[in-house]
């Protein structure tokens, strides 16, 4: 009796082994300091005016919301993102500066980062995290990285109308 029932245990065990993937790791939310370390990185590329090391914390296509429910998002690619980045990010075709920059010069460095909300059972976060008007959403190879930005009212007509989307 005792070796039927270890039989069946080894047989369980090694069927327990054969299902799962090689080398899994188990499901867990990462460090959520790698947020806030990701935002001030990505924060001082973009004071710094610096389209090619903001690009790095961008997942494209990236969408620019706009401030009303029913206009379509500008997607933009990674190639328009930095050919159009003083346009889109720093001074606008109005020759005025864009209020996302405007905002972030005026945090200091302070803005509020919220505490995110990691599901183990599907190992991914529920919803993006928003800092400011960006949300980031997090890929396990890539990390944080921003997928969309509300795009301020006057600066998304102007960009629209310019075609910085093109």
């Amino acid at each position: 009796m005792k070796q039927s029932l270890m039989l069946a245990l080894c047989a369980a065990s090694l069927a327990g082994c054969l299902n799962s993937p090689a080398g899994a790791e188990p499901c867990s939310a990462p460090d959520p300091a790698l947020l806030q370390s990701t935002w001030q990185s990505f924060r001082t590329a973009t004071l710094a005016g610096q389209p090619e090391q903001a690009a790095r914390y961008h997942k494209f296509p990236l969408q620019l919301l706009p401030p009303m429910d029913g206009t379509q998002p500008l997607k933009i690619t990674r190639p328009v993102f930095i050919k159009n980045y003083a346009e889109l990010f720093q001074r606008g075709p109005a020759d005025t500066e864009i209020s996302l920059l405007t905002a972030m010069k005026k945090s200091g460095g302070k803005e509020y980062i919220p505490q995110t909300k990691f599901d183990t059972a599907k190992c991914a976060f529920v919803g993006p995290t928003r800092i400011e008007d960006y949300n980031f959403v997090y890929d396990k190879k890539a990390g944080w990285q921003i997928d969309s930005i509300f795009y301020g009212g006057n600066d998304f007509e102007l960009a629209k109308s310019a075609e910085l989307n093109r």
